[in-house]
């Protein structure tokens, strides 16, 4: 909107009877070149620091810092009474919202005319993007629009023409802009709601939903528009779209309506001593249960009430406030999803049932069930047959993002399921566990056990013998001493306990398994795998010990441990270079390349993930623990297995148990992933809608933002930002939910060398909410998942 705009906006409200005071017209300026810096501003007091002011006959508009901790501030214009100083200070705009800067921070108004806001450390948080665009000033009216102005006092940017949560009186929304609710502790963690200009009139969206609702001045109104102004007494100008009740005052006081963080659009008015909420806009057309956040997480709304699933799982998480949502009575936990459980809901419903169906995706029931009970984010189900007798349907996984039902006088309700953490279940398997050892053992089959277990041990210990080509074996009682009796522990995890030792003038890493229930066969694996294959990015079987119930692995020694210290920030003094991260990248692909395809057999990792990634003294990258490999014939297309591997780095396809070793793929383009952003695939410390980075990765892949992805602590890295890039672009191949799609490990490696090119694009679609049609896939008969291996020191 141009200032000529304005002014013939203002001259409207003015024929509409609105009371302007004389001074909107006049400006508060600063001039270039000039320069703020919040500590020399900062006094220990809260609210604003001012830039400019500007005032009326009472109340204050201010540009500047504002803070309520004064520890983090936001560049804002706020109004302010002038009389009381006990009244609300609304802030209407912020450049920074979302992005509060430090006491060190900067406000530069350069020579050339652009306005930038600077961090402590010198980054660039905000700008207005007028470099040589001839500013001559910058000013602030009344009415809070911050502008920058050329010779000729024609606004070459302003901050009416970018809105935050907030319209002021006299402000437009036009087509391409909207408010943004503000997120809200208590219910979502970032903007979820937003209201924005159509050419066919206002529309109110729930974004994780796709849920809108389109407000026009009327069903039939043909008038097409690119702003719609709100003036007094109606919002829509010059068609009335919402009609408002006019200003109580003849004076000027400030006027705005407000998005927040429960989804309402509210009318405010400055009063001297309180600010006034006038009207709730939205609620004139919307009901209760209209607004997607009106029971908060876990609720379900009907009639104008807030319910919490089922009481015998479910609280409120404030009785008094049923709004706030509801919470589990035990929490739901990643580390025990073996107690995890569905329940049904009875007549619920998601938005409308067209929004379910374009957001849903076919499949069975049993595999869209099972796919909730494996992902942690999943904390519910919707699933609806395509017709009576019909073994698909569709599918739908709820996370506390989407995480919104309605019940109630439904005509077309959903079967819903909403995940537990049930701690009977494991309690109940345990007594008849116990019930059935009691009962079903006497004296006579505990002497025979005895006897049979025995000999088992033996035949285990023979069976080394006839293994050809294995490594050294080692007396138990060597290892004991050469650990020093166990006594320097590099690390442990799920499979038992690292050890650093002497033999001769070699250093060596033992690991001893350690009352693991399926022990033997990863021991075995161990040996047979590891201990038969040479290539330098692997690391060393030096020898084992298999002597009575002791079962040892003894490894060269990698002396700067696994590479998850490296790469998860654990270390504040040192980050890898991108040189270092490309070579390990290359390291990984090329060990993996040897075992699926240089082999005899094909070998598959499965447990590919910085913890298993071992690092020695010139950071050369080395695959370590093989207990969980599987061999697989070269003739086999497909391998039936147990689901093996680390929550947080398995394939799509293990949703079915049948797998090959583009499964090992999938897991690498995670730790590719990993290594660019520094960051774990899995990082519960995050943010909600960040949690998961491969989600994350398919969501800026999909919106042109893969940048903000990469690692923000590595200078290194933003100097070779077009080889990230492509490194990128290359672990999103191997992230294809069909892992037919997925390229060979080879072909991985010659891209990496630079031999090949990636000749497209990559689909983006790297998470599966259920295995996909053309995928092989059967109900797994088993949730068997290893706990989790964090063996980080030097091994």
């Amino acid at each position: 909107m141009t200032m000529q705009h304005f002014n013939m906006l203002m001259v409207i409200l003015l024929l509409l009877g609105f009371p302007f005071h004389p001074i909107v017209a006049q400006l508060s300026t600063a001039a270039p070149p000039n320069l703020w810096e919040v500590s020399n501003m900062y006094n220990g007091a809260y609210g604003i620091l001012p830039v400019l002011q500007n005032s009326s006959s009472s109340y204050i508009t201010s540009f500047g810092f504002y803070t309520i901790d004064g520890h983090s501030f936001t560049l804002s214009v706020v109004f302010s009474a002038l009389v009381s100083q006990g009244a609300e200070t609304p802030v209407i705009w912020s450049a920074n919202p979302d992005n509060p800067v430090s006491q060190d921070a900067i406000l530069n108004f350069t020579r050339e005319g652009h306005l930038l806001l600077h961090d402590g450390d010198g980054t660039v948080i905000w700008s207005t993007a007028t470099k040589s665009k001839s500013v001559a000033g910058m000013g602030l009216d009344v009415s809070g629009n911050l502008v920058l102005f050329d010779q000729n006092n024609s606004p070459v940017w302003q901050s009416f023409d970018h809105p935050t949560d907030t319209l002021v009186l006299g402000q437009s929304l036009c087509r391409g802009k909207s408010l943004r609710a503000k997120p809200s502790s208590t219910k979502w963690p970032g903007a979820r709601v937003y209201f924005s200009a159509e050419l066919d009139g206002l529309q109110y969206s729930f974004k994780p939903a796709a849920y809108t609702q389109l407000f026009q001045a009327s069903p039939t109104s043909t008038y097409i528009s690119t702003c719609y102004a709100f003036a007094n007494g109606s919002f829509g100008f010059p068609d009335t779209i919402f009609s408002l009740p006019s200003a109580r005052s003849q004076l000027w006081v400030p006027r705005f309506m407000r998005l927040e963080s429960d989804g309402h659009l509210r009318l405010y008015e400055m009063g001297q001593m309180e600010l006034l909420m006038v009207l709730d806009v939205l609620s004139i057309a919307m009901n209760f249960c209209d607004y997607p956040l009106a029971c908060g997480d876990y609720g379900v709304c009907s009639n104008a009430q807030c319910s919490c699933p089922s009481l015998s799982y479910f609280r409120f998480q404030n009785e008094r406030h049923p709004g706030d949502g509801c919470i589990p009575l035990r929490s739901i936990s990643c580390h025990h999803a073996h107690n995890h459980r569905l329940i049904p809901l009875d007549n619920v419903s998601y938005f409308s049932h067209s929004t379910f169906v374009s957001l849903a995706t076919p499949g069975s029931e049993n595999v869209c069930k099972q796919s909730c009970l494996i992902d942690c984010s999943c904390k519910a189900v919707l699933y609806q047959s395509y017709g009576p007798g019909s073994d698909s349907g569709y599918c739908m996984l709820l996370s506390e993002q989407n995480l919104i039902l309605f019940s109630g006088n439904i005509s077309n309700p959903i079967p819903a399921f909403i995940k537990i953490q049930d701690k009977r279940s494991e309690q109940r398997r345990i007594i008849i566990a116990v019930g059935s050892t009691i009962a079903g053992f006497s004296l006579t089959s505990i002497l025979v056990c005895a006897v049979v277990w025995k000999k088992c041990k033996k035949d285990e210990e023979q069976l080394f013998d006839g293994i050809p080509g294995i490594p050294k074996r080692f007396p138990y009682g060597q290892l004991k001493v050469a650990t020093s009796d166990f006594s320097v522990k590099l690390g442990g995890g799920g499979f038992g306990s690292v050890f650093k030792g002497k033999i001769g003038k070699e250093t060596i890493a033992v690991k001893r398994l350690e009352g693991v229930e399926q022990g033997m066969e990863e021991f075995l694996a161990e040996v047979m795998t590891i201990g038969r294959t040479h290539h330098f990015n692997l690391v060393r079987l030096v020898g084992f010990c298999a002597e009575k119930s002791h079962r040892l692995l003894v490894y060269e020694y990698l002396s700067n441990g696994s590479l998850d210290k490296w790469i998860f920030h654990t270390s504040p003094v040192f980050t890898l270079s991108w040189k270092t991260r490309r070579n390990i990248i290359i390291a990984i692909a090329r060990s993996l390349s040897y075992l699926h395809e240089e082999c005899k057999e094909k070998i598959a990792h499965l447990d590919i993930k910085p913890q298993n990634i071992l690092l020695d003294d010139k950071f050369n990258a080395k695959l370590s623990d093989f207990g969980l490999s599987k061999m697989i014939n070269r003739d086999q297309s497909k391998v039936m297995t147990r689901m093996r591997g680390t929550r947080g780095y398995l394939a799509p396809e293990w949703l079915g148990s049948k797998i090959t070793e583009k499964a090992d793929i999938y897991s690498f383009g995670i730790v590719m992933m990993e290594i660019i952003c520094g960051r774990e695939n899995l990082d519960e410390s995050q943010p909600e809608e960040s949690i998961h980075l491969i989600s994350l990765l398919q969501e800026k892949a999909r919106s042109g933002q893969l940048f903000d992805l990469v690692d923000s602590g590595s200078n290194d890295m933003k100097l070779h930002m077009e080889e990230v890039m492509e490194t990128m672009k290359l672990a999103m191949w191997s992230l294809q939910v069909d892992s037919s799609r997925r390229p060979l490990m080879s072909t991985v490696v010659k891209v990496l060398e630079g031999v090949m090119s990636l000749e497209a694009t990559p689909d983006c679609t790297f998470v599966a909410s259920f295995a996909s049609s053309n995928t092989d896939v059967v109900g797994s008969g088993s949730s068997y998942v290893p706990s989790e291996s964090h063996l980080s020191a030097p091994r």
